[in-house]
């Protein structure tokens, strides 16, 4: 990267404090803090919810199978927008029908505080975990395009710029807007962000496709396989199986409901969910064409570097660091969402109704800053330790996985069945929990499992969550009857 990239780079992370900032202006009680007071604007909610489900992964994961294995990469990603417009048709709308501000309320409210506190320390365990890998990876794949000289004080041993002050400083700024502001900044930064993103993808797209010579020179000179929608790591049966895990991963996680909850009306919360459908099937062409192109350009590089690789490939000096500024961009928009999210479960359901329920506005907006720099502090943290845990992250990662079925399917449960108990959420974990132990630590070693890994991790995270909650149903009717029976 050059000087004027890094300036880029550089302007880019001030104006997401900027925004944060003018943000907190219109910031006047906890409920503009944590669901915008419900007032956000349709389409912004909906393009907040398209970031949100972005992260380094995006880039760095799906770029490399792009590079690696072809069209197929854009196959996946487009399932993300199909699972958004069936949750927007099924869940988006029921969630503002319910009245309930956040995810968290809801749960307290048909579950009891005893099943909310598991959820919100669950959650804040897997996500802030999820939130601090994704920004020790970017920050990786950053701080390796900034050399700069050896007895710079933020320089690592190789004379690139350090990765753990990358973290710091980028962790740093994502707290700061996600302080300031609220989910109004988390908003506005997401609108910005997109913008950002839009512009470098549209700008690599051409020039690549220029430089690959080419459509009938890129297609003769693409691996075997790359044009194929499908393969065998990802089949027909893993996408119809990634297509359900989305759609209960929009409908019920804490971070897409609170894009749900934070419009003025159903209507718009199903049309911000069809917004965001509808640009994950259109842009992911834009974001996999180019490391799908570099693997004719560059067959030896690696697959996990390929998307900027084929952006330093292209772009003339000062665009580098916009492209940057996207990657950046997509981890910063995940990781807002998730700190507001969590620092609003613990202000409003914790500290406001446990350990001061005559709070008023002005102390829930401070207790709730401090509670996002907090979480954010322990984002930086982790991130920072990742590489003194030498491969404990992808263990800790997986494990975490094995919550997101047994974490959602309960909450929807009650989204639309009116009777619960305790015991569909508390059985629903501790057995799909218990499963997906077997599953990742037993069963795996067997030839068959290891082969299919990809389907029965989403069999595991899909039916034993239902059929847990159908067990806990079947149960809590017929003590009803023995009740009745009994009384008659």
């Amino acid at each position: 990267m050059s000087i004027l990239d890094v300036i880029v780079l550089i302007a880019f992370l001030a104006g997401m404090v900027g925004i944060g900032y003018w943000s907190s202006k219109r910031m006047t009680n906890s409920a503009e803090m944590f669901s915008a007071g419900g007032k956000s604007p349709w389409w912004m909610s909906g393009i907040s919810a398209y970031m949100t489900m972005f992260s380094a992964g995006t880039f760095v994961v799906w770029g490399g199978v792009a590079y690696r294995l072809g069209v197929v990469a854009i196959t996946v990603c487009m399932s993300m927008g199909v699972a958004a417009l069936i949750a927007g048709y099924f869940f988006a709308g029921k969630w503002k029908e319910s009245g309930a501000t956040s995810a968290a309320e809801f749960v307290g409210q048909k579950y009891g505080q005893g099943v909310l506190h598991m959820y919100t320390w669950l959650g804040i365990v897997t996500r802030i975990i999820g939130v601090s890998v994704a920004l020790y990876s970017v920050a990786v794949i950053v701080s390796s395009l900034i050399p700069v000289s050896p007895d710079n004080f933020f320089a690592d041993d190789n004379g690139f710029f350090s990765v753990n002050w990358l973290i710091i400083i980028v962790g740093t700024v994502i707290i700061l807007y996600t302080f300031l502001g609220g989910l109004w900044a988390v908003l506005l930064t997401d609108f910005t962000q997109f913008l950002v993103l839009m512009l470098s993808v549209c700008l690599i797209l051409p020039m690549i496709y220029s430089l690959g010579g080419g459509t009938e020179n890129i297609i003769a000179n693409l691996p075997e396989g790359h044009l194929s929608f499908f393969n065998s790591s990802y089949t027909q049966i893993f996408i119809f199986g990634w297509i359900l895990v989305h759609v209960f991963k929009v409908g019920g996680e804490w971070a897409f409901v609170q894009r749900h909850l934070c419009v003025e009306s159903p209507r718009d919360a199903r049309k911000a969910s069809y917004l965001f459908g509808a640009l994950y099937i259109i842009t992911p062409v834009l974001w996999m064409l180019p490391p799908i192109i570099y693997s004719t350009i560059n067959p030896d590089a690696n697959p996990e570097q390929a998307y900027i690789l084929s952006a330093q490939a292209v772009l003339p000096v000062g665009m580098l660091g916009l492209v940057v500024s996207s990657m950046l961009a997509a981890t910063a928009s995940m990781a807002s969402s998730e700190l507001n999210v969590f620092s609003g479960a613990l202000t409003t359901e914790f500290y406001g109704k446990r350990i001061n329920p005559q709070a008023n506005d002005e102390q829930m907006m401070k207790v709730g800053r401090i509670v996002t720099i907090m979480l954010g502090m322990l984002v930086i943290g982790i991130s920072i330790s990742i590489p003194y845990l030498g491969g404990a992250e992808k263990l800790i990662v997986s494990i975490t996985s094995l919550f997101v079925g047994p974490m959602v399917m309960p909450t929807l449960w009650a989204l639309f069945v009116g009777k619960v108990t305790k015991m569909h959420a508390y059985l629903t974990v501790v057995v799909t929990a218990g499963a997906g132990f077997m599953l990742q630590f037993v069963l795996a070693k067997m030839d068959w499992f290891a082969a299919n890994m990809g389907v029965m991790n989403q069999a595991v995270g899909l039916l034993v969550p239902v059929a847990m909650l159908l067990i806990a149903d079947s149960i809590m009717k017929k003590k009803q009857l023995t009740v009745a029976s009994t009384a008659s």
